[in-house]
């Protein structure tokens, strides 16, 4: 199995991984901190838009919705 790290935006609908950084200021830090999305959180990207829509994606139990650009500040590591 090969580990490699993306972007929550980048990542395939239904592809699973474990947050790695958030490549942000304290602000997009402290927003997606609230939400559950930290270092060493699971998480599930569960379904996008084309283009700049929400990422729907899961943070264990809780869905929850975050902008394409809020999306690509969060790197996670998957196991392709």
């Amino acid at each position: 199995m090969q580990r490699k790290t993306v972007a929550l935006s980048m990542m395939r609908n239904r592809q699973q991984g474990i947050v790695v950084g958030i490549a942000g200021g304290a602000g997009s830090i402290s927003r997606l901190s609230a939400l559950g999305i930290h270092t060493g959180s699971h998480i599930v990207k569960k379904s996008t838009l084309i283009g700049a829509g929400p990422v729907i994606a899961a943070v264990g139990n809780t869905e929850i919705a975050i902008g394409h650009g809020m999306a690509s500040k969060v790197m996670v590591e998957v196991v392709e």
